[in-house]
């Protein structure tokens, strides 16, 4: 992915394991975007998946989804 567009870095604060989709509160901006898993960098091999708690890097757009003011477009953990 390109270095345009939105990033922060942030806390992921819930993760629905099963529905295979969650939240991230952004560090540097006052929003909270919404997650699904196809937008969590991972090998091959692994699985997609975040832990509430855990810092990670998110690209993201706005408008977002399901209620939440933005959407995750690419998440990396730190």
């Amino acid at each position: 992915m390109s270095d345009e567009g939105l990033q922060d870095t942030g806390v992921v604060r819930t993760w629905h394991n099963e529905e295979g989709w969650g939240t991230v509160a952004l560090d540097h901006v006052d929003l909270t975007a919404w997650v699904h898993f196809s937008a969590i960098v991972a090998g091959p091999t692994e699985y997609r998946s975040l832990t509430p708690g855990q810092r990670v890097r998110c690209h993201y757009e706005i408008p977002g989804q399901d209620g939440y003011p933005a959407r995750a477009v690419e998440v990396t953990a730190l």
